[in-house]
């Protein structure tokens, strides 16, 4: 099912892996959980481009 708004929820969670990954200019320490999740986000992004719903586990 494709989301009618999909092209705002990437945008919106491309944001948020930046948001992250900028985290660790303050906490160095925690680059690597950064990038995790940033790429989470991007996964999820591309995720719903392709049209999947996202789904909560």
């Amino acid at each position: 099912m494709y989301l009618s708004n999909a092209q705002r929820w990437a945008k919106l969670c491309e944001e948020q892996a930046k948001i992250i990954e900028n985290l660790s200019k303050t906490f160095p320490q925690r680059q690597a959980q950064h990038k995790e999740l940033g790429y989470c986000w991007r996964n999820l992004a591309d995720k719903v481009r392709s049209g999947e719903s996202p789904k909560i586990l």
